[in-house]
């Protein structure tokens, strides 16, 4: 079996981020237009009620420039101050702090030279106080962009596997995943937050029928509404989270491939994956929103590592995939595991003499 190069995987990468992007658009565009439906509803034929002493009028689909002009500028509102804030957000949930001690003058340098061999202006770095072993890289472009990893990370992993690690967020930096990636969940959000407006409209409608001849049409209005709600729960909201996915794990996917590139040796990467898999532990501070952003896809205590659907909506490909495909550069067998290297010795306690 041929093993494709890197520059083959990241160029397959992405073909499909474009088009799994393209689709996300395509369904936030749907949805907000369906949202505005009802304010295109008019009373048109309109006649006297003998029961009621009022007029009964009839509902017809007409268009309303200004509604529609109102849903989209709202949207694009809401995914641009989404946007702006979510760099600062990811930092404040992660609960990350600058990396400016000498303990973290050896990841100052790795930092410094993968950002040399990557061609990125030097990031900021953050560190997290967490055991479990992790990274992620934020930033909407490569001059606003910093790489923050856990301190559990630093104490498992050898200078070799660290900068596989850098070298896959300063990927992710350079090949603008952050900013594609964030489109994507702010896109997911979107229609989740568009979903729950129709609901509540559809509420808000169904208690004002009936409440006179000039409501009747409320009932039809909330009909709608309802119907709208359920569409969007039940096939626009899992479509947008599918694509989400998938176009976070081609990110990861063309990281991964992306790091070898800077560094030319496929086995630092791999044996730090193969660390973090072994591991299995996820930081204490994680949401949702943040979830797709670190190199190893946190999971809650409790949660089964694949789970309905085979992992659809994971925001990272499986573990044993990417090492595999790493391994397969290596010339390795793409099932086996190892040769690892050892962790860094303890930093020695201030004030004694460290053992040789």
């Amino acid at each position: 079996m041929e093993v494709p190069s890197f520059f083959e995987l990241q160029r397959d990468a992405r073909r499909r981020s474009a088009i799994l992007l393209g689709g996300s658009f395509l369904i936030l565009a749907v949805v907000a237009n369906l949202l505005v439906i009802p304010a295109h509803l008019r009373t048109t034929n309109c006649r006297p009620d003998p029961f009621s002493g009022g007029q009964t009028c009839d509902t017809a689909l007409g268009f309303n420039p200004l509604a529609t002009l109102a849903s989209v500028t709202v949207v694009a509102l809401y995914m641009v101050v989404a946007y702006l804030l979510s760099g600062r957000a990811a930092l404040a949930l992660a609960g990350a702090r600058p990396a400016d001690g000498p303990e973290y003058a050896q990841l100052r340098n790795i930092v410094e030279e993968m950002s040399i061999a990557s061609g990125t202006p030097l990031p900021k770095i953050y560190v997290v106080d967490d055991p479990s072993p992790n990274a992620f890289a934020t930033g909407r472009k490569p001059e606003k962009a910093a790489v923050t990893v856990t301190t559990g990370l630093l104490r498992q992993l050898s200078r070799r596997e660290l900068t596989g690690v850098v070298a896959h967020e300063l990927a992710h930096i350079r090949n603008r995943d952050i900013a594609v990636t964030t489109i994507a969940v702010l896109t997911a959000g979107t229609i989740a937050v568009l979903a729950d407006i129709a609901l509540r409209m559809a509420f808000v409608a169904s208690r004002t029928a009936g409440r006179g001849a000039r409501n009747k049409n409320s009932g039809g209005i909330a009909v709608v509404l309802i119907a709208l709600a359920a569409a969007l729960y039940l096939f626009a909201l899992p479509a947008a989270l599918l694509l989400r996915a998938a176009l976070s794990r081609q990110r990861e996917s063309l990281a991964d491939v992306s790091a070898v590139q800077y560094t030319r040796d496929p086995s630092g990467i791999r044996s730090a994956l193969e660390k973090l898999e072994v591991d299995g532990t996820s930081p204490t501070r994680v949401s949702t929103a943040t979830a797709h952003m670190w190199i190893d896809e946190p999971r809650p205590a409790g949660r089964p590592q694949r789970r309905i659907l085979s992992g659809m909506f994971d925001t990272h490909p499986p573990m044993g995939e990417r090492i595999a495909i790493l391994r397969r550069m290596e010339g390795l067998d793409p099932e086996g595991r190892g040769p690892n290297d050892l962790p860094p010795p303890p930093a020695p306690i201030p004030g004694t003499i460290p053992t040789p």
